[in-house]
């Protein structure tokens, strides 16, 4: 079956942009070079995924979140809503970082990280 991808747009996309089947990305996104978004992803309003990013499938970037370039998010993790990862960070699958979260760290483990720096809480 072929998945519908739909792309807003006002949405920002470098050129060199791989996107998978059946993602969804909304208005005032910003994804720069040499990003790939896997499939069934949502890069949510006015997310930034800066160059070089990783963003494997079913990941769900919330609203004005920010990844800085060179990052890896892992399947089926949230970033949650303004939301930041600083550079050359690797998050794995199944996680959720809360709203307002700042990622400083490889986040090697499952579950729920939040908070400046995010700490895991379960």
């Amino acid at each position: 079956m072929k998945l519908y991808t739909a792309i807003h747009p006002t949405a920002t996309i470098a050129e060199h942009v791989t996107i998978g089947e059946g993602t969804v990305i909304m208005a005032n996104a910003c994804i720069n070079e040499n990003t790939k978004i896997g499939k069934n992803c949502i890069i949510n309003t006015g997310a930034i995924i800066e160059h070089d990013n990783i963003i494997e499938d079913y990941v769900h970037i919330s609203p004005n979140a920010t990844l800085a370039g060179t990052v890896k998010v892992g399947k089926y993790t949230h970033i949650g809503a303004g939301a930041t990862v600083i550079n050359n960070k690797t998050i794995t699958s199944n996680c959720i970082i809360g709203a307002g979260g700042v990622v400083i760290d490889d986040i090697e483990q499952e579950g729920t990280y939040v908070g400046v720096p995010t700490k895991l809480i379960k």
